[in-house]
């Protein structure tokens, strides 16, 4: 692991629910207000220990925080405490409501990062299975790009067996037709082997990233890989591939619960990678973390995959 890095991200987690009920999440929905107010509570408390850090960055995260009903009054909290710049990675779906993105755009937001899991209602709904959820999110991103061009937007997407076969028109989408400059992909944490049906083991991963890596390099688009070793694709390319891990730095009042804790400070277990055998002569190994260790060792084994000779 990269841990050892200088952390410049300070990390809030907010957990309220979510509108959709993706195949790989599975939070709930009504979460109890006790729960989201000690959420809120840890909240603040990271916020003042982060300035005292001197950390000047900060990313918003969970299932969704927009639908944190305060929102906006913790983001104009934030930058009114001096931090200069505020992330928030969120479904966009809220983002559709005219009244709330008017009051969101004023609260002093800097970048969105919103996934898209396909290139049409068919694909990105089977993801969330929420009937909409691909219309309610294009609209929110197209109400930012109208109102507020400042907001950078990033277009995230987890390669998943619903979309595995759709990557390359979820380019053209991004890139054509909505003209945002950034895309990525990565791969989602592994839990159990129930997650078959929407996972695709690193083992069997390859010819679709290379597909769709291939496309980015045809069409000159920045499109960024993470999570994703570089072995699964075949060749290094350090500008577009990405196998380092390094989380926010959470504070100490909203570490992973006991459960999931581990010995590396931010990261839960279900994102804990480690390098096998055969990384010790691949010519990745200084800067590639390895795989997730509940893939590789706990449920898929590494198939057919070769290191990168040195």
């Amino acid at each position: 692991m990269t841990n050892e890095r200088k952390k410049e991200w300070g990390g809030i987690i907010l957990q309220p629910g979510c509108s959709n009920s993706c195949v790989f999440c599975g939070f709930q929905k009504d979460v109890p207000l006790a729960k989201i107010k000690s959420q809120v509570i840890n909240s603040y408390k990271n916020l003042i220990d982060f300035k005292k850090q001197g950390i000047k960055n900060i990313i918003i995260s969970g299932n969704d925080p927009l639908e944190y009903e305060d929102i906006t009054q913790m983001i104009e909290h934030i930058k009114k405490s001096g931090f200069k710049f505020i992330q928030i990675e969120t479904n966009g779906m809220r983002l559709s409501n005219k009244h709330f993105l008017d009051r969101f755009i004023k609260s002093g937001i800097n970048e969105l990062e919103i996934p898209l899991y396909g290139s049409n209602s068919k694909v990105h709904d089977s993801v969330t299975q929420t009937p909409g959820s691909f219309v309610h999110t294009l609209k929110g991103i197209k109400g930012v790009l109208k109102k507020a061009p400042d907001i950078k937007i990033r277009i995230s997407s987890l390669i998943l067996q619903q979309n595995k076969n759709n990557l390359s028109d979820l380019m053209d989408l991004v890139k054509s037709k909505l003209s945002i400059e950034s895309l990525n992909f990565s791969t989602p944490c592994v839990l159990n082997y129930y997650c078959r049906y929407y996972y695709i083991p690193f083992k069997d991963l390859g010819p679709y990233v290379k597909k769709a890596y291939d496309y980015a390099l045809k069409m000159n688009y920045k499109v960024s890989f993470t999570e994703i070793p570089y072995c699964i694709f075949g060749y290094i390319d350090r500008a577009r591939i990405d196998n380092t891990c390094l989380p926010p730095n959470l504070g100490k009042h909203s570490q992973p619960p006991k459960i999931l804790k581990t010995s590396i400070k931010d990261l839960p277990s279900y994102r804990l990678k480690r390098k096998i055998k055969m990384c010790k002569n691949c010519k990745a190994s200084p800067f590639c973390d390895g795989f997730f260790i509940n893939d590789i060792d706990r449920l898929f084994g590494t198939g057919d995959l070769k290191l990168l000779s040195k």
